[in-house]
């Protein structure tokens, strides 16, 4: 009888009581770029700047003015990723004889990237700082003639 108590008890399901600790997660921390998208108006209302990012996964700008109901666009610019770095390809409107130049990001934040060319002539940095949504503090930084560096800012409010 004492054998038969032993199986019994050796059969006997037991349920474990597992209780769940919730984890903490980090929020989501918004690419600086995905934070360019949509369309930015100059602090003095002359010219604008537009930002899609496209289904690959790579951004597109365009920099225009408007002149009457004319739209004349200034320069455009793809970002995407080559060998691990984001690259910034720009082309403006009478400048490098049509081509574009290769900016490569050094810094990359939640707030701001850094692109530098310190080959090129003018500019060898293009900056752009998001300190909240609806603004863009961008500025380009490059050599001038006395040896020095100018500093040219290009200030943004989102356009609504």
């Amino acid at each position: 009888m004492a054998g038969i108590a032993l199986v019994a008890c050796g059969t006997e399901k037991t349920e474990a009581v597992v209780t769940a600790t919730p984890v903490e997660t980090e929020p989501v921390k918004q690419f600086v770029l995905d934070k360019l998208v949509g369309t930015w108006q100059s602090e003095d209302g002359s010219s604008f700047e537009r930002w899609a990012k496209n289904s690959d996964g790579t951004y597109r700008s365009v920099v225009y003015q408007l002149k009457g109901s004319d739209t004349i666009f200034n320069e455009q610019a793809n970002i995407y990723e080559e060998n691990g770095k984001w690259v910034f390809e720009n082309k403006v409107n009478g400048q490098n004889e049509g081509k574009t130049v290769k900016f490569t990001a050094g810094i990359v934040s939640e707030n701001t990237i850094q692109f530098s060319n310190p080959e090129h002539d003018f500019p060898n940095d293009i900056n752009y700082t998001l300190p909240d949504n609806d603004v863009v503090n961008a500025f380009i930084v490059g050599r001038n003639q006395k040896g020095g560096f100018d500093t040219i800012p290009f200030n943004y409010k989102r356009f609504k």
